[in-house]
């Protein structure tokens, strides 16, 4: 899509999402390509392991991933990989942001980070469970080439120059947005 197609498409489409619009599934899976790649946070509302995550970072998030094409999030799993939202639409609360002035070139660049980190071979994919215990004691416990979850918001960073945070939780991704007033909530999502 050219810059041109972009913008047009942007003045096409009235964004009167505040943040505070409660999305269905389907406007989820609506979500214009030309917002893509797009950053989420989630909250397993049924998993012990995400309660103590949220109660350990004092927030309401416990999962970060990226809306990369409709129906898609790219998100670290056991591996980090591609994956349809569909498995988070029945246990999970959705938080999704958007940057109203990123382009395409923008949107490009964070997505070509993504990419590279879908690309690398299956065990520089894994889940960093060391870094868990690190972040359970406040620590800084990581294992190198290895990632949480939170560690893809780092690609905030290829046209955000201000992204500071090193191996942060999904907590502090959120406040970092919510810190930025140019970062605005798309919508969220929250299961029957």
């Amino acid at each position: 899509m050219k810059e041109e197609d972009f913008k047009l498409n942007e003045a096409k489409t009235k964004i009167v999402m505040d943040g505070d619009i409660l999305l269905t599934r389907e406007e989820v899976l609506r979500i214009p390509i030309y917002l893509l790649p797009m950053p989420v946070l989630s909250d397993n509302i049924r998993s012990f392991f995400s309660w103590g995550i949220k109660v350990h970072e004092r927030g309401n998030y416990n999962h970060f991933m990226w809306l990369i094409r409709p129906g898609i999030v790219a998100s670290q799993g056991l591996l980090y990989g591609a994956e349809s939202i569909d498995t988070y639409f029945e246990k999970c609360r959705l938080k999704f942001w958007y940057h109203p002035n990123w382009t395409q070139v923008h949107r490009q660049k964070i997505m070509a980070a993504i990419q590279k980190h879908l690309d690398r071979p299956w065990y520089r994919r894994i889940y960093d469970v060391p870094a868990i215990f690190g972040q359970l004691f406040w620590h800084e416990l990581q294992t190198p080439g290895l990632d949480i979850c939170s560690d893809s918001g780092s690609y905030l960073a290829e046209v955000d120059e201000s992204y500071d945070l090193r191996h942060p939780d999904p907590e502090q991704v959120n406040k970092w947005m919510e810190s930025k007033p140019e970062y605005k909530v798309y919508g969220r999502y929250l299961p029957d």
